[in-house]
């Protein structure tokens, strides 16, 4: 049977450890005289800093634990309002503590910290309890939600202004309607596939040979089949922008090509291959080249495919791009870099 306590005037009973309690609470503790020197610190504290106690008792906590100046004067006023009676708190404050496993090397954790002036017993403040709560993970949460709807918000915009441009130039005058709608739709379809691939990649991107082989299914490409399109090249991450320039370019050449090049009869092929140097910032070449396809003829004017090629991807892809109107077919060289980066 439990032993019973008798509690007189509120009193704790006698057999209570407070210096145990105050060692074994779970978020870190830790104790400063007036002078901000420290008295004491829980094992949660010194787990943390990954410091013994005897090594920062007595020692002026700034002296322990060294700040910036603006973060020491941040500090220092909350300590000094607890000295003068005031609790306070501070949130979402970031501090570096050695990493474990890491000779020397450090890491940054949040932490909301809350000053509690503790008085003696004549009343006086003698004493301010900082007790630190990590937040880390829901401070990383919020900063990744906010990325991420930046990143919604910019993408939005991209989308729009793309489709702008695509009713722009597919709508134009002197065109015939049917025409037209079709350019329209089966470009907002091409952009549509490269949405589900990025989507299925958690929006970070995805994979060249990914984008090729669905945006080139309704031209005919058969994974190993190697007629009427054949695909040759390493795996290659490409980002989301990245991805849905090179599928609107890919989705011209293969529309031209259907229309008036290699892929507008039964003999005609499509050979894609491309290589990729992440060792060299990832240096890119792709080449698009048509065979046995009818003649073809430069065009008498630059189109939106014309232009997606040579001036928004060249730019997307920092290089060059050309296009060579042979007897053979089509030959368009892309020249740049696909490192993997933050958009």
């Amino acid at each position: 049977m439990a032993e019973k306590h008798d509690l007189v005037d509120g009193e704790p009973p006698a057999t209570l450890d407070f210096h145990k309690v105050f060692a074994k609470v779970p978020t870190q503790l830790m104790v400063m005289d007036r002078e901000l020197a420290i008295v004491y610190a829980n094992e949660a504290y010194l787990r943390t800093t990954m410091r013994p106690l005897s090594d920062i008792q007595g020692r002026y906590v700034f002296d322990a634990f060294p700040e910036s100046p603006s973060r020491m004067a941040l500090f220092k006023a909350a300590f000094e309002r607890a000295l003068s009676g005031e609790e306070n708190v501070l949130t979402t404050e970031a501090f570096a503590v050695p990493a474990p496993g890491f000779d020397g090397g450090m890491k940054n954790i949040v932490w909301t910290c809350s000053h509690t002036p503790i008085t003696d017993g004549s009343g006086r403040v003698a004493y301010v309890l900082q007790n630190a709560v990590d937040v880390t993970a829901d401070y990383e949460l919020d900063r990744h939600n906010e990325t991420l709807l930046s990143e919604f918000n910019h993408r939005v915009k991209n989308t729009l202004a793309t489709v702008q441009a695509i009713a722009r130039q597919s709508l134009t005058d002197g065109k015939p309607m049917r025409e037209a709608r079709d350019d329209f739709l089966a470009r907002i379809q091409a952009m549509s596939v490269v949405h589900d691939l990025v989507l299925a990649e958690n929006c970070s991107g995805t994979d060249l040979v990914a984008l090729l082989a669905q945006a080139l299914k309704p031209f005919g490409y058969e994974d190993g089949a190697g007629r009427p399109v054949a695909l040759r090249g390493p795996a290659v991450p490409i980002t989301a922008r990245q991805a849905q320039t090179l599928s609107m370019a890919i989705h011209e050449l293969a529309t031209n090509a259907a229309k008036y090049g290699a892929l507008s009869n039964r003999d005609g092929s499509v050979d894609v291959e491309w290589s990729h140097e992440p060792s060299r910032d990832g240096a890119f070449r792709l080449v698009w080249r048509e065979r046995d396809g009818p003649g073809v003829d430069p065009p008498h004017r630059k189109g939106f495919g014309t232009a997606m090629l040579t001036r928004v991807l060249a730019q997307e892809i920092g290089g060059r791009v050309e296009i060579d109107f042979l007897p053979e077919g089509v030959v368009c060289r892309m020249q740049g870099r696909l490192a993997k980066s933050a958009e």
